[in-house]
């Protein structure tokens, strides 16, 4: 096997798990990184409070793409803007209880996509290929 290979392998797997997370996330009348946007907040509003510029970083997209995320989820109601008297320059995206039910629904029916994948790998071939695509990814960030 030529080992240039991998790569058209990586962007099919990108292509059909992105496909199949934005058909579980369409039943919800969300997109796939909406869901995803939704998940991260949930995990991680009670620990701090979350920026534009926190998802940005963690989703590694652009400025104007959050900010269109963002105000979508705000029109369906699932998020809210809210100033901090410290800076009113920027507003902390805060989930609303909508928002809270969405990720719920959609969350358990994405869990179950996952473990489907999974259920025929051991363990220890999961943590490898975790190991490895990680390893992928911090060498592709550098370039």
């Amino acid at each position: 096997m030529d080992k240039i290979e991998i790569f058209g392998i990586i962007h099919r797997l990108d292509n059909q798990v992105k496909r199949n997370l934005d058909k579980i996330a369409l039943k919800h009348d969300l997109t796939g990184i909406q869901a995803f946007f939704l998940k991260y907040l949930h995990d991680n509003s009670n620990n701090r409070d979350i920026f534009q510029k926190d998802l940005e970083k963690i989703f590694d997209i652009r400025r104007s793409s959050v900010s269109t995320m963002i105000s979508s989820l705000e029109k369906k109601g699932y998020i809210r803007r809210e100033s901090i008297p410290t800076d009113k320059r920027i507003n902390k995206i805060v989930l609303t209880e909508a928002g809270i039910k969405s990720h719920i629904e959609v969350d358990s029916d994405v869990k179950k996509y996952k473990e489907n994948i999974l259920e025929n790998f051991s363990d220890e071939e999961i943590e490898l290929l975790y190991d490895l695509l990680e390893r992928f990814s911090k060498k592709t960030k550098g370039n």
